[in-house]
């Protein structure tokens, strides 16, 4: 049998096996079920992006620019309730923190408190930029992550593009002013240069008048050396005769100075005459009085001497009673020092009584209850032994021949000896009991034991009172116990005083006497004095009358000669000050004459200069009037101010563009479904040959390599005409795009052929396989963001290649980049053809044929 005719038999076998076809049907179906599934939606990721909820929280406070308010967080806020872009839900702080934990918001944007005031900034020396913070809850979703990401940055670029705009309009709005500004500085060079014109005549003029009268001021300085020689020879000749003019002025001035001084000692004197002779007037009247009052106060220093003893004799008084009070404030202090030790023992023994007390009180209650016991115990045995009694008197009644019996009267004997002593008993029990009862009427011991306990409470705790202020009570017998000594120590000292005053007062009193013998002695020879006094103060007058004339003549001459010399002087000074003049007036003349050829050299070039500014003020004038009218014509509108803010806008154009997302998606999705398929229906299919088969290892792997590969063309055809007919693919080359379906389901059969002839242990590696090109063969991203060994790696990966040939023919439009990619997977498929039909070879296994889901 040759190849093909097993081959045909093989594919009959499968029509026959209703479990193997159903399964293999199955198998073809799941490209179909996988791909129109995954190719089936018509919408995008970014359809959708209004019910992605992103939380907005405005902080900001806004501000003032200039006179305006400015809010840019209300702004913003406004323009995201007009736009659509995310599901912006505008909550408060709190709410956006709960959304976030709770996983309710994709993200938070948070607009802070000086956003506003931070805007104001732009133009200060140190600007701050605003803060737009925003926290994103990535682990819901990485997409919407990568989404809202780009929309902060959208709402960014829109933030500022409008803070621009703002001061784009400000800064056009401001060239208005300076327009304006600009005619009136055009207005004022043009004053300027009107005054320059005027400044350049008059320094013209100046200059011809300072040229003119160059030779005066020649003339002048002339006339001024002559007058310097004139005033030097007259202030010579005024200094030689200066010495004889003060000498004579000296000598008067001597003479003047004597009687001066003769009468103005004399005058000096005067007074203290008439003040002697008044003086003692006025002694002999004060000693009078004096003796008169020390006769009048005689009797009260008496008094004085008398009191001061009796004072010293109460502070002596005094200091001895405090001396011998002394020892009773040092115990007092000691006792008090020593109660503060004490008081903790105190404390602690008033506590153990009141404990102990507490405690016999216990014992009490405790012995009134043994005591009542003790009478219910008596009257109960008094009860039993009357009863006892009566049952024995029954008893004998029953049998009178018992009446006499000795035994009988024994027991009577007994039992009345038990009742007396039980009536003993009771009475005394009843008033133990009664002395124990608590709240008798009559008294108990019980009732005392509680009143000591109520008071030995108190004492407790006036003990601990007493405790909590003894240690103030010992500062304060301490405290009375050092003032007492530092008393004592003052009244030693008022003692001393006072006997001092005392002794002081006595010899006042002796020497009272004394005074006023003394004073009358001393008014006697006042009276004396009072009269010589007089006579002098006469005489004295008239002296001092005849000084005063002499003074007066020599005065006169003095001032006469002073006066001249004083002249003379003056004459003198002022020639000095004259040829002085004259040496100033002769240089300054010399130096005008300098100055006057530098100012006018001065003035030469202050014309010249004045010339160049009203050159200059004129071309001033005429640029600022240029730009006033340049400045005035700027009208910007709207659209200006939007070129200024925005001056770039992207201007976007695709080529290859996708119709739909899933277009995106087709060349990944069918390469995993049709190498899916392909591997299923690897599994109903028997690789191992039979022993009863005479076909060679060859032979047998092209039978099974076209069985497998003609369900993997079916497959690939099944598949493309789903996606292109029932889901609408866009394709520019449908035969292309068919043909490579098929070819790349071909180039799949090889690979899976060659794992699964190692059985499912291949099939688990070639699982692997798949699972390891899924993100290396520009599935999810394209290669080029691939690390440099996972682009290394996806060149020797037939994904690579089939996903890139499916995207040419679907987005690209190239079926020449397909056709190459087509050549890659042809070397894969001779590849693993070779190495398939090798391990046939070399596999020595074979097993009986099977027939129940494996052909």
């Amino acid at each position: 049998m040759n190849w093909f005719s097993l081959f045909l038999a093989q594919m009959s076998q499968l029509a026959s096996s209703k479990g193997v076809l159903y399964s293999v049907l199955a198998a073809l179906l799941v490209p179909i079920v996988y791909g129109g599934i995954l190719l089936s939606p018509d919408w995008g990721p970014y359809d959708n992006l209004s019910n992605l909820p992103v939380a907005v929280v405005n902080n900001d406070k806004g501000a003032m620019s200039g006179d305006e308010p400015l809010n840019v967080g209300e702004d913003l806020v406004a323009d995201l309730k007009k736009s659509n872009d995310l599901g912006w839900k505008f909550v408060d702080s709190e709410e956006a923190e709960k959304g976030l934990q709770n996983f309710k918001y994709y993200m938070v944007i948070e607009i802070p408190e000086d956003f506003s005031e931070r805007v104001t900034t732009v133009l200060e020396p140190d600007p701050k930029k605003l803060e737009l913070n925003y926290i994103q809850n990535e682990g819901l979703n990485f997409m919407a992550a990568q989404v809202t990401r780009s929309a902060t940055e959208k709402l960014r670029e829109k933030l500022a593009n409008k803070i621009t705009e703002k001061y784009a309009n400000n800064i056009f709005a401001s060239l208005g002013e300076v327009s304006d500004g600009f005619k009136t500085a055009a207005d004022g060079s043009a004053q300027l240069h009107d005054g320059t014109a005027e400044l350049q005549d008059g320094t013209r003029l100046l200059l011809t008048s300072l040229n003119e009268k160059s030779a005066d001021i020649s003339k002048l300085a002339a006339g001024t050396l002559e007058l310097k020689s004139g005033t030097d020879q007259l202030a010579g000749s005024l200094a030689g005769k200066q010495g004889d003019i003060t000498r004579l002025a000296n000598g008067s001035r001597e003479l003047a100075a004597g009687t001066a001084q003769l009468a103005g000692s004399l005058k000096s004197k005067q007074s203290d005459i008439t003040k002697l002779a008044a003086g003692s007037k006025d002694l002999k009247d004060g000693t009078g009085l004096l003796l008169n009052s020390l006769n009048e106060k005689s009797a009260d220093i008496t008094k004085l001497a008398d009191g001061s003893a009796e004072v010293n004799s109460g502070t002596g008084l005094l200091l001895q009673k405090l001396k011998d009070g002394q020892p009773g404030i040092t115990q007092l202090a000691a006792g008090g020092k020593q109660l503060e030790e004490k008081m903790p023992v105190l404390k602690a023994g008033t506590s153990n009584v009141l404990l102990g007390m507490q405690g016999v009180q216990q014992g009490v209650k405790r012995v009134e209850a043994g005591a009542q016991g003790v009478v219910n115990g008596v009257t109960l045995a008094t009860l039993k032994t009357n009863e006892l009694k009566d049952l024995l008197d029954q008893l004998i009644q029953n049998h009178s021949d018992l009446e006499g019996d000795p035994k009988i009267n024994d027991i009577r004997l007994k039992i009345q000896e038990i009742n007396t002593t039980l009536t003993q008993v009771n009475e005394p029990a009843k008033a133990v009991a009664g002395a124990l009862k608590e709240n008798n009427p009559e008294g108990s011991l019980a009732d005392g034991i509680n009143q000591a306990i109520v008071g030995q409470t108190n004492i407790t705790n006036g003990v601990a009172d007493l405790a909590a202020k003894a240690p103030a009570l010992a500062a304060g017998t301490a405290s009375v116990a050092a003032s007492w000594d530092e008393m004592i120590s003052k009244v030693s000292l008022l003692h001393d005083g006072t006997t001092q005053i005392a002794a002081g007062n006595k010899s006042v009193n002796a020497g009272w006497g004394t005074i006023t013998a003394g004073v009358k002695e001393l008014d006697g020879g006042a009276a004396l004095i009072s009269a010589g006094n007089q006579t002098v103060d006469k005489g004295w007058k008239e002296l001092a009358a005849g000084a005063t004339k002499i003074h007066s003549g020599a005065a006169q001459v003095s001032n006469g000669n002073a006066t001249v010399d004083n002249g003379w002087r003056e004459l003198t000074a002022g020639a000095s000050k004259i040829h002085s003049g004259a040496v100033q007036v002769s240089d300054g003349n010399i130096s005008v004459e300098k100055g006057w050829g530098d100012l006018t050299d001065g003035v030469t070039k202050l014309n010249e200069g004045a010339g160049k500014l009203n050159d200059g003020s004129g071309q001033l004038a005429a640029g600022l009037k240029d730009g006033a009218e340049e400045t005035g014509k700027i009208k910007a509108d709207e659209k200006n101010i939007g070129m200024f803010s925005s001056p770039v806008e992207l201007i976007s154009n695709k080529v290859h563009e996708y119709s739909l997302y899933r277009d995106s998606t087709a060349p990944y999705v069918m390469t995993i479904a049709l190498f899916a398929g392909i591997l299923i229906m690897s599994l109903f299919i028997n690789f191992n040959k039979p022993q009863e088969l005479n076909v060679s290892k060859m032979s047998w792997f092209a039978v099974k390599f076209l069985n497998l590969a003609s369900l993997a063309v079916i497959q690939a055809i099944l598949l493309s005409i789903v996606v292109l007919v029932f889901l609408s693919l866009k394709v520019a080359n449908p035969t292309g795009f068919i043909l490579f379906a098929v070819m790349v389901s071909i180039v799949f059969t090889a690979i899976v052929m060659f794992f699964a002839s190692f059985g499912n242990i291949g099939r688990f590696i070639l699982l692997a396989l798949v699972v390891m090109q899924l993100s290396t063969t520009g599935a999810n991203l394209p290669i080029d963001m691939l690390p440099e060994n996972l682009r290394s790696l996806s060149v020797y990966l037939p994904f690579t290649y089939s996903i890139a040939g499916f995207k040419a023919l679907i987005s690209l439009n190239d079926f020449t980049i397909a056709l190459t990619n087509l050549a890659v997977l042809l070397v894969f498929l001779g590849l693993f053809a070779l190495m398939t039909v090798t391990v046939f070879i070399l596999k020595t296994k074979e097993e009986p044929q099977q027939t129940d889901l494996a052909m």
